[in-house]
């Protein structure tokens, strides 16, 4: 894979991957009603658990393919590392303000 396509990958798997996380993380939490079947509550962590895995795949494969791209496309590589941290960071930042 070139490096310039490598930066824009990553580019792309950095958007993709945090929505993912953010909604596998955030279906987990939470109580079900008292009347809510098993089944339904092992297949929902289930999914959501799944979500979060390929989210997280998503995640990494776009940090290791921005240092991959990074001597081709120093910018775009750039952009999708910063992309990775920035949501985490902000959010912390804006947790403590």
């Amino acid at each position: 894979m070139k490096r310039s396509t490598a930066s824009n990958v990553a580019i792309a798997l950095a958007v993709f991957s945090w929505p993912l996380v953010c909604y596998g993380a955030m279906s987990q939490l939470g109580d079900y009603a008292p009347s809510t079947p098993n089944e339904v509550i092992v297949a929902s962590r289930h999914r959501s658990f799944s979500i979060l895995v390929v989210g997280l795949l998503c995640w990494v494969s776009s940090i290791w393919l921005s240092g991959y791209g990074f001597s081709g496309a120093k910018v775009r590589s750039s952009i999708a590392f910063a992309g990775c941290l920035s949501l985490p960071l902000v959010a912390i930042v804006g947790l403590w303000s």
